[in-house]
């Protein structure tokens, strides 16, 4: 049972790997992606702190994502199969679709998939996947899945802007997505890019630096984030890592991930509590005061300035 003020946990995400089938201009990883030397989660620890955490929380929610998750389906199966038997109701997996050019081996993940209780499939289907990654086979792969009545497989694609904006890169998803409509699957509203990784890069054009960032905003007040004084979600990545938005606060090959938890205390970490008290206007003025200068005129967003001060600090 938690006794810790400060986690109240709902939801574990896993990072399973950075090693990908694509190499999309929109990837949010950027150069971290297939970079040398990395790895996959390790499956024992990973089942672990599953069982551990849903031991200790009501975890609602857990997602698999990468890189691309099914290169390593046992490990990726195994942890929804520990997540189904500690009861967490919704059990995601984000895919691409391909990761094997073998018919068997995508109809045997697509039957492990089915074994393991993965219960909500994003299948992420648009104009960057498709630059390099073969429709045909995740075509293959869907069809593979909707046999076995594997519930939900949807649709998941990456807008420019949003759904609504005109440009080529949305028009090819449209046509992309409309000649899979066969299938009778559904499309979810999917997810509008960020420019970050990749798309900072490759997407530039459509989108325009803020002249004034409001850098009073704590984490939770900004999308995808948590508070640190609340935390609701954690993200364990290939090396172990366990992080709450931007910080690393543990590692789980190191460390019992119970022990981890017990003891988080973000008053303690001088960067989080900085911005607990001052926004990230706070942790940038920490920043300087350690002498670090922050150039903030090619960021997005206060998100995008906080991960900056991070790097800056490693």
């Amino acid at each position: 049972m938690n006794t810790n003020p400060y986690i109240n946990l709902n939801r574990i995400e896993f990072l399973v790997t950075l090693q990908c089938t694509g190499k999309c201009k929109h990837c949010s990883v950027g150069a971290r992606l297939n970079e040398k030397g990395s790895q996959c989660v390790k499956k024992e620890k990973a089942m672990a702190a599953v069982e551990k955490l849903a031991g200790m929380f009501p975890i609602a929610s857990l997602m698999t994502f990468g890189g691309e998750p099914l290169l390593y389906p046992e490990v990726t199966c195994a942890i929804h199969s520990v997540a189904k038997q500690c009861h967490i109701k919704q059990r995601q997996l984000i895919t691409n679709g391909f990761f094997s050019r073998e018919t068997q081996v995508i109809r045997e993940t697509a039957e492990n998939i089915y074994q393991s209780g993965i219960n909500d499939i994003l299948l992420s289907v648009d104009a960057f996947h498709q630059e390099t990654i073969p429709l045909a086979f995740v075509r293959l792969f869907a069809e593979e899945l909707i046999k076995r009545n594997v519930h939900t497989v949807c649709f998941h694609p990456a807008w420019v802007v949003n759904a609504d904006h005109q440009n080529s890169y949305n028009k090819a998803t449209h046509t992309l997505l409309a000649s899979l409509s066969d299938l009778g699957i559904k499309t979810t509203s999917g997810n509008n890019i960020f420019p970050a990784g990749n798309a900072s890069t490759y997407l530039k054009d459509f989108y325009k630096l803020p002249e004034n960032l409001d850098l009073s905003a704590t984490c939770g007040e900004l999308p995808y984030t948590n508070r640190l004084d609340d935390v609701q979600s954690v993200s364990i990545g290939p090396n172990g890592d366990i992080s709450v938005c931007a910080f690393v606060i543990g590692n789980i090959y190191e460390d019992d991930i119970a022990s981890i938890v017990a003891h988080y205390n973000p008053f303690e970490n001088d960067m989080m509590n900085a911005l607990i008290d001052g926004g990230v206007n706070g942790l940038l003025c920490y920043a300087n005061k350690h002498g670090k200068q922050i150039d903030t005129h090619d960021c997005y967003s206060p998100c995008s300035v906080c991960h900056k001060i991070r790097r800056a600090f490693l």
